[in-house]
């Protein structure tokens, strides 16, 4: 967002996803046959101050989120292959930047073969999702992962020994001032809140973005926007100054997050699940200054938006009338959706105006204290939409001085009307070309739900890796008029559920296992299957240890909530041994101990589990 004088923040990366990209539930082959070969390592140095950039006039920059750097090194040269005796092989590789707090990977190009599979994961960390060749494509980008060490790893089902990727750039955050999930000011206002009751539709097309521009990342928002073939073409409009001076590859890189929010009016804990595509094609734009263009800009998505994500395509009004009264729906400091509200009539001005004008290119907005805040725009809302009372959009986010601190000052928002067809505009120019293509000419446009009638079976676990004894939550993901749920845990407990959201479930034994929910509704049924979607693996490991280290996985248990107990073959507990508690794990380290075989003895409450473990030290 522009704002008049304000401070550039920087913004912290959450994640996002490549090229619309697709994961596959899978084991990664180093753990599925503990192979021991460490990883080949790549340092990258980097200096929080060296790599924190200056901020640029922030009359033409949104708010600031983090760098990239070159990718310079050899990955074919320094990954670590690994054969297995059925023929398949693996290749793994650690990324580490010294002082990085965040980071995630520009991949290009990314072309794998049919069976090939490629698992990303901090390092001490586990993961079971996986990257397949249903993400090729020119640019990959993987998400943000907190730490400084990554690891990459690929799994083949041959013996070929070519890397079907490469790195160009690595993605950096910059931790100074920097703004995320949960920073949004202390006046915002959840978009599911009462005020948000009337927009449940029109928030669905708002989305978070990443914007590229060449090595420096920003915070923006924008929506979908329907046109006249009412068929769906992913068209999105944002801010001509998010992405000023963007090229076509970095076009290709941005990330696009939907449905980024909290399920109620409160402020969760712990961020919403993600739901991303990646790469868009600029169509039209504004002109760069804001004298003589209304700061619009069109792109069209490289794939369509999946339905699971209930996207919606908002409408429009190009008439240019007064709107007395609507809300915009954003993203203010890269944080959740929100929502703000304005209950005055609309001003036509010039840019940062303080008379009316009626051929401006601006709204003037004065924001109003609702029931739950006093909703305002800050850095990271650029481009969002204002909709007015109907719930359509006539206009996107240039700037403004409005803020928690100062609620009552105005915003300006590019007027839709003025980005139609401006004079002497081209195609490259105007929104006209793209949303009207039959020439038809309305002045208004309803928004267009591709999943109106129909009913979709979804869901998703919120961990999908437990050790044995632990636990996770489903969230229900079903969309349309349903009237019944029915959930199958097979090796869970409970094992079934008629909930539309289901209690937590317990897995105790080792395995993978499926998920399935059945939602009935006039038509029928429709069912949803994630086959091997949660994998309980061995609480203790490795087993038997030979340097006396020995790892019991916690899941989703704090150390808090548990008591710890080791004792040796004869029952003397070991009263002086203090474990390490690291990444949801406890390490206990036995090599002070004797060789033999030792109990572990874990508390959760009403729960007891039991470990032998065998320490061949001498053997």
């Amino acid at each position: 967002m522009l704002k008049k004088a304000v401070t550039l923040f920087l913004a912290t990366l959450l994640f996002g996803t490549g090229y619309s990209q697709v994961t596959q539930t899978a084991i990664p082959l180093s753990e599925t046959f503990q192979l021991t070969k460490e990883a080949g390592i790549i340092r990258i140095a980097f200096s929080p101050v060296a790599g924190t950039v200056s901020d640029r006039n922030i009359k033409s920059g949104p708010l600031r989120a983090g760098i990239t750097i070159p990718f310079k090194d050899n990955l074919q040269e320094k990954g670590v292959w690994e054969s297995l005796p059925d023929g398949r092989t693996s290749w793994k590789v650690k990324i580490s930047v010294s002082e990085a707090k965040q980071m995630n990977i520009y991949f290009s190009p990314f072309r794998l073969l049919s069976g090939d599979l490629v698992f990303i994961y901090p390092e001490g960390t586990s993961t079971h999702e996986a990257l397949t060749a249903r993400n090729n494509g020119k640019f990959l980008v993987t998400r943000i992962y907190n730490g400084n060490n990554l690891i990459i790893e690929l799994n083949r089902k041959s013996k070929s020994r070519s890397l079907p990727f490469n790195i160009s750039e690595i993605g950096i955050i910059i931790p100074e001032n920097g703004r995320d999930f949960g920073n949004a000011g202390f006046c915002e206002v959840p978009v599911n809140c009462s005020e948000g009751e009337s927009y449940q539709n029109q928030k669905n097309g708002v989305a978070r973005i990443l914007v590229k521009e060449g090595g420096s990342l920003f915070w923006c928002t924008g929506s979908l926007i329907n046109n006249t073939g009412l068929d769906g073409t992913p068209y999105f409009l944002t801010a001509n100054h998010c992405g000023r001076d963007s090229d076509e590859n970095d076009y290709n890189q941005w990330l696009f997050y939907f449905n980024y929010e909290s399920e109620d009016c409160s402020r969760p804990l712990t961020e919403p699940e993600i739901h991303s595509l990646s790469g868009a094609k600029l169509l039209a734009h504004a002109s760069n200054s804001t004298s003589t263009g209304s700061d619009f800009k069109l792109l069209k998505l490289n794939d369509d938006v999946p339905k699971e994500y209930h996207p919606y395509f908002n409408g429009w009004d190009r008439s240019g009338e007064i709107s007395g009264n609507g809300v915009t729906i954003h993203h203010p400091q890269g944080d959740i959706k929100m929502i703000s509200t304005y209950t005055s009539d609309l001003e036509p001005v010039d840019y940062y105006g303080s008379v009316t004008n009626p051929d401006g290119l601006y709204w003037k907005v004065h924001w109003s204290e609702t029931e739950n805040g006093h909703g305002v725009t800050e850095g990271g809302s650029s481009g969002s939409p204002l909709f007015n009372g109907e719930g359509l959009v006539i206009g996107a986010l240039t700037g403004g001085d409005a803020g928690c601190s100062n609620p009552d000052d105005p915003d300006y928002y590019g007027r839709f009307s003025k980005s139609w067809k401006p004079a002497g505009s081209d195609s490259a120019g105007q929104l006209a070309y793209w949303l009207d293509p039959a020439g038809n000419g309305p002045d208004a446009l309803p928004g267009y739900d591709p999943n109106a009638g129909e009913v979709i079976a979804g869901f998703a676990a919120e961990v999908t890796t437990l050790p044995e004894g632990g636990h996770t939550t489903f969230k229900n993901l079903s969309y349309g008029n349903i009237t019944k749920y029915e959930w199958s845990f097979p090796g869970g407990e409970p094992a079934t559920s008629g909930d539309k959201n289901p209690p937590p479930v317990t897995y105790y034994k080792r395995g993978k296992y499926n998920v399935s929910l059945t939602v009935s509704y006039s038509g029928g049924q429709k069912t949803a299957t994630r086959e091997g979607y949660i994998v309980v693996t061995p609480a203790v490991y490795p087993n038997p240890t030979k340097d006396g280290i020995v790892h019991v996985r916690m899941g989703d248990y704090t150390p808090d909530s548990v008591s710890v107990h080791v004792y040796d073959a004869t029952g003397r507990e070991l009263g002086l041994f203090k474990p390490d508690f690291n990444h949801s794990e406890i390490v206990f380290n036995l090599s002070k101990q004797r060789d033999g075989i030792y109990f572990i003895r874990i508390v959760n409450g009403d729960k007891l589990m039991e470990y032998k473990v065998l320490y061949t030290f001498n053997k």
